[in-house]
């Protein structure tokens, strides 16, 4: 006889509504937030962006020839490392 587990499911269903529950309701979507979110969003894209240009002339390679022409799959795997790493930090400086 297979025996039925409450605790797991009570426990799974709080922690999958936790988040809903965490978010105050009564403010509502508004245009400041629509605003600051996409302004918020275009800065930080533009610093990424700035970052890829930073590392470009600091390493001292033609990375757009190394991806684009000689299709070096080791320089894809780092630029993306690259993007990821200034993302978490662009975003953890936006949220602070």
């Amino acid at each position: 006889m297979r025996t039925s587990r409450p605790f797991l499911a009570v426990a799974l269903t709080v922690l999958t509504a936790a988040p809903a529950l965490a978010q105050d309701a009564s403010n509502g979507l508004t245009v400041n937030a629509i605003a600051g979110t996409i302004i918020y969003g275009a800065i930080g894209i533009l610093i990424t962006l700035a970052g890829y240009f930073i590392f470009d002339k600091v390493a001292g390679l033609n990375l757009r020839h190394e991806l684009v022409e000689d299709q070096n799959t080791a320089m894809g795997i780092m630029l993306a490392g690259l993007f990821i790493g200034c993302s978490i930090v662009v975003a953890a400086v936006m949220m602070s």
